[in-house]
């Protein structure tokens, strides 16, 4: 399945005429002003485009294109289409492009243009002949110059105030931004709306002559009171009752929430900032909520539930809808909020923490709202040293692991982080005993859930596995476990995108997940420890790691197979069963997975490409097999058939070494060899890795890992169970 990037979808009807023209109103009417929205939502100002290719003709109905050999299904006319190329690395990459009229831009990437394509220099703007008379032209000037014509996909707020002198000074969460080009109107954008923060904003002044000057940074500023927004967003609707009504699915599904250690022996800690007033969404309340409900479904005792929210129990506003946050999260009106969201008070609470819990004890911690790379590790993000945003403050990464470790010796910790870069927590608090997930890699953004942005994505679908076993529990044992949990929120993630903002980073989230040792996940629940706990069934598999040996292949193997986006037919030597069917012949594909039917050439994955598809993949990548030193080798026993791809990743050209070994049985093996190592922010670049059966996926425990260089293998073993299996696995339907 290829990756694609929407910012809406909607039909719409059109009159082709011989130079195309509209027979209705539209936020792009002509092919220069989708050149200029095409600017503002793929090019930016990023450094590695080349060449930019459009047709003037217009295009209708379904736009389904073929590009680099890939069939490409780029949303619905009327609009026009376009190719940029990227310099990454020596190879062809364009990122293809359809601008639709009305102002969506739906983008995949392909390794050559759409024929039928032309040079399409941008234009330069048209500049006003008049001055700037007010801040509505002043706006307009920001759309038609900047924005592509069209705010859609943003948040746009005005200053209060003309800027009279030459310049506008504001104060932001991480710094201080001048804006020169005064006297004129001030305006606040920000480019990613859905996401948490911190990411890509932008301060721009329009002068009084029509001139725009930018500054970009990360964060909003300190006073929104002196702005106010031009653009409308869904809102959610406020107190929602939501949280407790989900947690007590539990109990409809199965009875009492099971607990394999005493309630006295598990002690939780909830954080939430949100950093002031206007930025501490309704969302984060509802996490929280959510959660702390959820624990309490499980037998959590009150007084072993701490919660870190806000202002804490402050009455003044701390929330974006303009109330004080309720401090009662459960309906039962006694406060469930202890403190504010400090770092003085995560000091106390984690020394009180730390002189309380001793062997017997599980620690679980959930954090959530915003968080950022920490100062000095700036784009592309090469370390995984991050921060979370607190209430008027930050704590870092090293920091809130240092506080963690203040509880010596517990049975067990968890940890589940929500924020942006929370990828960078797990890096720092995995450990011994630990289990430890996040929403986004140390590198990526976060995000929250739509249409209404009610919760955020990740610690939603975590929850909800955690609170309803109908959903969580894959085998049927009463245990929702955190590795359960993990795999359900991990194939519902909906921004799984490989592409880059126009800014340069990362648009997409993965989530990660730490286990050590590997298989204390599957034993851990919020009811305790459970060593009667079953492995995850999914798609007919539980998957456990193993030290078996990475399979060196000799030489002799090697299949000749040299191509990018290519796939060969190899007959097996026996019938490997698979579905409940019995396959002879796989597909081979140059991008580090066999397809059993229906094979694909395409290197962009996701985890619901995968799901869709009847495939086993080590590594699901952009690879290619094509340059010296590459190939396929394929082993074929009686007791088993071994592929391994010695390949490199098509955009950076970093070295991938995998394996996949089938067995007669129907249970393969999964290998990771050297390299493998790929982390940080570049285009069309991840992997997806598991088995599938074109409705239900099993994701393994390898995805969202930045390194698998000589990782341990995983061995998918078919799932023959006494006890009944729900049919509630992760299906492409859900």
């Amino acid at each position: 399945m290829r990756q694609r990037r929407h910012f809406l979808t909607l039909a719409m009807l059109f009159v082709f005429l011989a130079c195309p023209t509209w027979a209705f109103s539209a936020e792009i009417a002509s092919y220069s002003q989708a050149r200029d929205r095409l600017e503002a939502q793929v090019i930016g100002d990023r450094a590695d485009v080349g060449e930019v290719l459009g047709n003037p003709v217009g295009m209708t109905g379904p736009i389904d294109v073929t590009a680099g050999g890939q069939s490409l299904r780029l949303g619905h006319g009327p609009g026009w289409l376009f190719a940029v190329r990227l310099h990454i690395g020596k190879n062809p990459l364009y990122a293809v492009a359809f601008v639709g009229q009305d102002a969506t831009v739906d983008v995949a990437q392909a390794t050559a243009a759409p024929d039928g394509l032309s040079a399409a220099p941008r234009q330069a703007a048209a500049r006003r002949a008049t001055a700037v008379a007010g801040q509505d032209e002043a706006y307009a000037v920001l759309l038609a110059d900047l924005l592509g014509h069209s705010a859609q996909g943003r948040r746009i707020y005005a200053a209060a105030a003309r800027v009279e002198g030459t310049s506008a000074t504001v104060a932001t969460w991480q710094d201080t931004i001048t804006v020169s080009g005064g006297p004129g109107w001030l305006f606040f954008v920000d480019d990613a709306p859905k996401a948490n923060w911190t990411h890509a904003c932008r301060y721009v002044l329009v002068g009084q002559d029509g001139t725009l000057t930018v500054q970009k940074t990360k964060t909003p500023p300190n006073d929104m009171a002196a702005f106010t927004e031009l653009t409308t967003w869904p809102q959610p609707e406020a107190g929602l009752s939501t949280p407790a009504a989900k947690a007590s699915a539990l109990t409809a599904v199965t009875g009492a929430a099971r607990q394999s250690t005493p309630a006295a022996n598990r002690y939780a800690v909830i954080i939430s900032g949100g950093w002031d007033q206007y930025n501490n969404h309704v969302r984060y309340w509802n996490d929280c909520a959510f959660f702390y409900n959820t624990l309490k479904q499980h037998g959590f005792l009150s007084n072993h539930i701490t919660v870190l929210y806000a202002d804490g129990t402050d009455p003044a506003v701390d929330r974006s809808d303009g109330v004080s946050s309720p401090l009662d999260f459960d309906g039962d009106s006694v406060p469930d909020i202890n403190y504010s969201a400090t770092r003085a008070n995560i000091a106390t609470v984690f020394n009180q923490l730390g002189a309380t819990l001793g062997a017997n004890d599980i620690l679980y911690i959930f954090t959530t709202d915003h968080g950022g790379a920490q100062s000095g590790n700036a784009a592309p993000y090469n370390t995984p040293n991050v921060v979370l945003y607190l209430w008027g403050e930050i704590i870092t990464g090293d920091e809130l692991a240092a506080e963690v470790n203040k509880v010596a010796n517990p049975r067990a910790v968890l940890g589940i982080f929500e924020q942006c870069f929370s990828g960078g927590m797990v890096e720092k608090l995995a450990g011994t005993n630990r289990v430890v997930m996040s929403a986004s890699r140390w590198w990526e953004l976060s995000y929250a859930m739509g249409p209404d942005y009610t919760y955020d994505e990740f610690s939603y679908y975590v929850t909800t596995a955690l609170s309803d076993a109908s959903k969580g529990d894959t085998n049927g044992d009463g245990i929702v476990s955190m590795e359960e949990a993990y795999l359900y929120a991990l194939a519902r993630d909906s921004h799984q995108s490989e592409l880059l903002d126009g800014g340069g980073d990362n648009e997409g989230e993965h989530p990660a997940y730490r286990s050590d040792p590997w298989d204390l996940g599957r034993t851990l629940s919020l009811g305790g420890i459970d060593a009667a706990a079953r492995p995850p069934v999914l798609a007919g598999f539980s998957q456990f790691e193993t030290d078996e040996a990475f399979p060196t292949p000799d030489p002799s193997a090697a299949m000749g197979w040299h191509a990018d986006d290519a796939t060969w037919s190899h007959v097996l030597p026996f019938a490997f069963p698979l579905a409940g069917t019995n396959y002879s012949t796989v597909s081979v594909s140059s991008n580090g997975l066999l397809y059993f039917t229906n094979p694909s050439t395409s290197g962009v994955n996701t985890i619901a490409g995968l799901t869709a598809s009847l495939a086993i993949s080590p590594h699901w990548d952009n690879l290619t097999t094509a340059g010296a030193g590459f190939d396929i080798y394929v082993t074929d026993t009686p007791q088993h058939v071994t592929f391994v791809w010695q390949a490199e990743t098509y955009v950076d050209q970093r070295p991938v070494n995998v394996g996949l070994r089938l067995y007669p049985d129907g249970h393969f093996t999964l290998y990771y060899g050297t390299g493998n190592a790929l982390t940080s922010r570049v285009t069309m670049r991840d992997k997806t890795i598991g088995v599938a059966t074109a409705s239900v996926l099993h994701p393994a425990l390898r995805n969202g890992v930045s390194d698998l260089g000589s990782a341990a293998a995983l061995d998918f073993r078919k799932a023959v169970s006494p006890w009944a299996v729900p049919a509630i696995s992760l299906l492409l339907s859900e």
